[in-house]
């Protein structure tokens, strides 16, 4: 089955997405012309689209543009659920997946200093007696850009983080962007 057909999508709007997953910034007039409808009627479209949670749309930063770092670590918890849950307080942290495999959780963090990553792992995860098998990679390049949404104002980053292992740790006070 193809996608189109999973999504249960016509043509028309197999082609708005794909579009606007090419040329996020197309406007819905360049897209009415490509298509063959009225600006209004792509409009709608692109909005049963959006509320469908077919198209959605993230502005971010491309770290892969940056000299941030940029890790991922895999690990086993008993309860991973939990783990992320409590990661999220972290500023650093990007984003996390439960999934299948020899390991059941891989988080994503990101710092300008590698030093920072490190100590939030060993804070938050080697010190946690739930989690085991922990194995840390760096992205060194990507296939496609690596757009992450980030708190660059620092609003939350000026915090001191609100996990309890972190009591001592000072790493959610330094802001992103130096």
């Amino acid at each position: 089955m193809m996608i189109k057909e999973k999504l249960n999508i016509d043509e028309k709007d197999e082609k708005i997405a794909s579009l606007l997953m090419e040329d996020p910034y197309m406007s819905q007039y360049e897209i009415a012309k490509i298509i063959g409808l009225s600006q209004p009627s792509i409009a709608v479209r692109i909005n049963k689209l959006k509320q469908r949670g077919i198209i959605a749309f993230n502005v971010g930063i491309n770290f892969s543009k940056t000299n941030f770092f940029v890790a991922r670590v895999d690990f086993t918890a008993k309860n991973a659920t939990d783990i992320l849950k409590t990661l999220k307080e972290c500023p650093y942290f990007i984003n996390g997946y439960i999934i299948s495999g020899k390991n059941n959780v891989s988080a994503m963090f990101i710092h300008h200093d590698l030093v920072k990553i490190e100590n939030i792992i060993s804070q938050h995860l080697r010190s946690n007696q739930s989690v085991s098998e922990i194995n840390t990679s760096l992205i060194v390049s990507s296939a496609r850009d690596l757009i992450f949404s980030v708190d660059i104002s620092g609003k939350n980053m000026s915090k001191a983080c609100k996990m309890k292992e972190c009591t001592d740790c000072h790493i959610g006070q330094d802001k992103i962007v130096k």
